[in-house]
């Protein structure tokens, strides 16, 4: 008896697996590993902006960029978790730029209180040394908690409100009504900035301890810009 012939049409034949190239590791995103070097990847991108950007709208910026960044679940109880739950991409990157903007105008507080002639110039640099040597420690216990790098990545750079070596030298050799204005330039750059620093954090962070100690930067600095001389005077 013949074998009935089968229609072409009705074989199966499984179609071959189309090739995939493999995903390049560097595109994989590893969720808690992100949690944990988000901030630091901020940072890095925050100093390849030009200094002329105001530095409270990159920390804007910085938030939108990691507000996706707080609904991951990291580690139980590892660091991560903690930065994750307590501190977000806007809080870290504000308490980092913070330390070396406070640490690096020690020295110019200490220049106009030895050399200026303005006894208003010279009781806001006191002020001013008192408020920041008791911030100091509060800021680099955050940074501790929060894992961050002990040495700033701003620490050098320069950018508005950061007192940078040359600027810093350049006051040293400066006197008389020279200096005093020199003083009052940097003086006035440096707390309009960190007012407006504390202004984004107040506006786009998350961790109430760091909110709060902005809340204190912006009232501090704010009265003492209030308080500096209209115009320096020679002695």
């Amino acid at each position: 008896m013949p074998v009935p012939a089968v229609p072409v049409h009705a074989v199966h034949v499984p179609a071959a697996p189309v090739p995939t190239a493999p995903v390049p590791a560097e595109r994989v995103l590893d969720v808690p590993a992100f949690v944990r070097i988000g901030a630091f990847l901020r940072v890095r991108a925050f100093l390849r902006i030009p200094a002329v950007l105001s530095m409270g709208a990159v920390l804007a910026v910085l938030s939108g960029c990691g507000a996706g960044t707080q609904s991951a679940a990291p580690s139980p109880g590892g660091p991560a978790a903690v930065v994750a739950s307590e501190f977000g991409g806007t809080d870290l990157a504000w308490v980092e730029l913070m330390i070396p903007m406070d640490e690096q105008l020690l020295p110019v507080l200490d220049l106009v209180t030895a050399k200026a002639a303005d006894p208003g110039l010279v009781a806001v640099a006191g002020e001013l040394h008192g408020v920041y040597s008791a911030e100091l420690p509060r800021l680099r216990a955050i940074s501790d908690q929060a894992g961050l790098p002990t040495d700033s990545p701003h620490k050098g750079h320069k950018m508005p409100g950061l007192v940078d070596a040359d600027r810093l030298a350049a006051l040293r050799a400066g006197t008389g009504e020279a200096f005093e204005k020199q003083a009052l330039d940097i003086l006035r750059e440096h707390l309009t900035q960190l007012a407006n620093l504390a202004g984004s954090e107040l506006t786009n962070g998350t961790s109430p301890t760091v909110k709060a100690l902005a809340q204190q930067v912006a009232k501090t600095r704010g009265d003492a810009n209030a308080k500096l001389p209209a115009a320096a005077t020679s002695g």
